[in-house]
């Protein structure tokens, strides 16, 4: 999987004006996983991220994190042991797929150090 910075300006926009997304390159991801691409949004930062991680931190036994991204359609159920993943676009109620969290933190240190390089 690849991250990608994605323009989401009118051609006629001067470039110190322009707004991005910030998620995953679609084409970079596995089939199960396409719903990941509801990841992008244009208010990701580093210390959103960072925030993420804190959460995860510190949750217990059955605890659970819920995250949505602001400005994408994914929602995250996030639990000491696994990460489940909802395409908030459909009305399934199930996941559409799960990590483990350890793959969810490394993923979210890369994202992190994605955004650190571009933004």
């Amino acid at each position: 999987m690849k991250f990608k910075k994605y323009d989401i300006n009118s051609a006629n926009v001067p470039e110190h004006l322009k707004t991005f997304d910030y998620g995953v390159d679609y084409d970079s991801l596995i089939e199960s996983e396409k719903s990941l691409f509801q990841i992008n949004s244009y208010r990701w930062t580093v210390q959103e991220v960072q925030n993420i991680l804190d959460e995860i931190s510190i949750l217990e036994g059955e605890e659970r994190y819920e995250y949505q991204v602001e400005g994408g359609n994914l929602g995250i159920s996030i639990y000491t042991d696994e990460v489940y993943f909802f395409d908030l676009t459909n009305k399934k109620e199930e996941e559409d797929f799960i990590w483990s969290t350890e793959s969810f933190i490394l993923f979210l240190n890369e994202f992190k150090a994605f955004l650190e390089d571009n933004q």
